[in-house]
């Protein structure tokens, strides 16, 4: 069975796919709205601006051929960028949209700009809208490393809120604009990680690597809920056991925003 490390973990536990790869963790919610662009002085699109809740709203897309075609620039000339069809536990590769697909693709002839799962951090790049299944969901996810809050928004209202531990000053977790990469059900539900791990497109920006991992940050549970408040980690987002089951519960899809602040 294929497995991730995520960096907050402290034991040498490892998590292992579970349903990452379901349909049940796919974006599944119709494209409901294409709202307006937005600027400061001129009009901007949405696009335009860096990688954030103004311009992260949902969009998810979802790429429909063997192997993404993911270029660094919106024309097909551009250099490709390689990222294979799946993640490194095997769910689906998924991107977050930045900006209106509509008026993006309508400017760049036919192109969704997105958010990469790649170093560095909040990377972006664009893919054919012909290339992905383009959908929308109304959640998405506010991680407040102050206040050491996670809460869940659908369609602006909370739904979900609950405390969480974070990364250390030495190993702080990272902040910014990504998305759930893959959906993690660990063999062994009482260890280190709990009983699920959501991975992101987020990585350590002091660790390069972590046990043979790549570095990559998650939102996991934890076997010492005691430290739930605290700055213990060695980047990732520990909520105590029964918050990451409720928060499973809610049906995240694959490619939903996740703000970390």
């Amino acid at each position: 069975m294929v497995s991730i490390l995520l960096i907050a973990c402290s034991s040498g536990e490892r998590p292992s796919l579970g349903d990452a790869a379901s349909d049940s963790n796919r974006p599944s919610t119709e494209t409901t709205e294409q709202p307006t662009s937005t600027g400061s002085g001129t009009e901007a699109r949405l696009d335009e601006l860096p990688p954030g809740p103004e311009n992260m709203i949902g969009y998810i897309a979802t790429p429909i051929g063997p192997t993404p075609d993911v270029r660094t620039a919106p024309d097909p000339s551009a250099e490709r960028l390689e990222i294979g069809p799946t993640t490194e536990v095997g769910a689906p590769t998924t991107f977050a949209v930045v900006g209106d697909p509509g008026v993006t693709s309508a400017a760049t002839g036919g192109w969704y700009k997105i958010v990469i799962p790649t170093r560095p951090n909040q990377g972006t790049a664009w893919v054919p809208a012909s290339s992905v299944d383009l959908t929308q969901t109304p959640l998405r996810v506010f991680i407040d490393l102050e206040g050491r809050n996670l809460r869940v928004e659908n369609n602006g209202a909370t739904v979900f809120d609950a405390a969480v531990a974070i990364g250390t000053d030495e190993n702080p977790t990272p902040v910014g604009a990504t998305y759930v990469t893959e959906l993690i059900e660990n063999t062994n539900p009482g260890g280190a990680y709990g009983p699920f791990a959501f991975g992101l497109a987020l990585h350590s920006e002091t660790l390069t690597e972590f046990a043979g991992g790549p570095g990559q940050v998650g939102v996991h549970g934890t076997d010492q809920p005691e430290l739930i408040g605290d700055k213990v980690s060695h980047g990732c987002v520990r909520l105590d056991n029964d918050d990451i089951i409720a928060l499973r519960e809610l049906g995240l899809p694959l490619g939903v925003p996740v703000f970390v602040t």
